[in-house]
């Protein structure tokens, strides 16, 4: 179908009227329109700096920001992308298709930007296996590839990454004058930025359980932390320290990096093997080893919540809410039995599913049904009149945890 077509029926919806299926149909409609229109941007992009070459132009993002009335990064970053797309015709195809979105170009142009000449150009002549992987993953999930790429391509094993990283953490903090409110940002790395969400995480719900905390926002049980955190009067000193999970497969644990490799903490965040191995001799750390037997992660009835095994096998295979689409954090989210506890579910891996709080309000109060493939962990989400609502796969199946 063709996208003036397309755009006819967008044209000419009655939003109020839609059905539910007829809404998904639009926004599929949608999607094809704006990406025909970002691959058509990034073709008058690269157009402008041709003419820019020749003197017959100002600089291309200079053009985007005057004309799309964007702010300065956004027209660098939509200069940026349209370079990208002009090396990988089929990603750029993808595009044009609504089969991916700007924010995976994005993310292709920035992970070359950290390249030299040769290797931006081995980079884009991996274009068929990096649009297929653009079409089949979330940006978020597609960036963490383009990681893994960039480490096969420069052999670095990411240390060049993590030296970048540690030379651009910085904290600061400044006073609004008008409220006198405190602002503290900080940029930190993956390291860094785990152990800390971990530590706040441990004493926000330890604050949870006090009376005094009644009431509270998580939010603002989570500014209390990180204020008893830094001055030394944590409720959660002397209760041990809050887990941090490192996931490596063990080949690249024993004999370095691979095609395959994975090695990251549990929110996703690439680190090296090295510093990898380094974590798996910290008593902070819990180092989680994919592909090797372990752990017995089936109690039956032997215990209604989940054990700290099982806890670290879903965390293997899950960096967020099991629900397609839902981006909450792992460490945020409840373990919740498919085939519930009261009704004689068991503890059993095969059972459990991490979600977060307002996804297992809709599984108990809201009546949402899930199935899940034992074998595959395929889920299937359906609401309660019936109508599909979606299909996921975790982040990686089949592992067990060890640690």
């Amino acid at each position: 179908m063709s996208v003036g077509i397309r755009l006819q029926r967008l044209e000419a919806l009655d939003v109020s009227a839609l059905s539910a299926g007829a809404a998904i149909a639009a926004l599929r409609d949608l999607a094809v329109v704006r990406g025909k229109t970002d691959q058509l941007e990034a073709a008058i992009a690269r157009r402008i700096s041709e003419l820019h070459e020749i003197g017959d132009a100002v600089p291309a993002a200079d053009v985007l920001g005057r004309q799309g009335r964007a702010s300065r990064r956004s027209a660098e970053k939509a200069d940026r992308r349209s370079k990208a797309l002009g090396e990988v015709p089929r990603l750029n195809e993808a595009l044009g298709k609504g089969k991916v979105g700007a924010e995976h170009a994005d993310a292709l142009a920035g992970a070359a930007g950290r390249l030299d000449d040769e290797q931006r150009t081995a980079l884009f002549g991996r274009d068929q296996e990096i649009t297929e992987l653009a079409a089949s993953l979330s940006p978020e999930s597609f960036r963490r590839k383009l990681h893994a790429i960039v480490d096969e391509i420069t052999d670095d094993d990411g240390l060049d990454r993590a030296a970048r990283q540690q030379a651009d953490a910085t904290v600061s903090m400044k006073i609004d004058d008008e409220t006198g409110m405190h602002t503290l940002y900080a940029r930190l790395t993956p390291e860094a930025g785990n152990r800390i969400r971990r530590a706040l995480d441990h004493e926000a719900a330890a604050l949870a359980k006090l009376e005094r905390s009644a009431g509270l926002r998580r939010d603002q049980l989570l500014a209390t932390a990180l204020e008893h955190i830094v001055v030394g009067d944590a409720v959660t000193q002397g209760m041990g320290p809050a887990e941090v999970a490192v996931l490596i497969d063990l080949r690249t644990l024993t004999d370095g990096r691979h095609a395959a490799t994975v090695c990251e903490y549990s929110d996703g965040s690439p680190i090296p093997a090295e510093t990898a191995r380094r974590h798996a001799c910290e008593a902070k750390i819990i180092p989680v080893v994919l592909g090797a037997d372990s752990d017995v992660l089936d109690v039956g009835r032997a215990s209604r919540l989940a054990t700290p095994a099982q806890r670290s096998a879903l965390r293997a295979m899950y960096r967020t809410c099991a629900i397609d689409g839902c981006d909450q954090h792992f460490d945020r989210c409840h373990v919740h039995h498919i085939h519930e506890w009261e009704h004689h579910g068991p503890t059993d891996l095969d059972n459990l599913l991490p979600v977060c709080g307002f996804h297992h309000h809709r599984l108990h109060e809201g009546r949402w049904r899930v199935d899940l493939d034992a074998a595959t962990r395929h889920l299937t989400v359906t609401l309660p009149d019936g109508t599909h609502h979606s299909r996921s796969s975790p982040d990686r199946v089949g592992l067990r945890a060890t640690g």
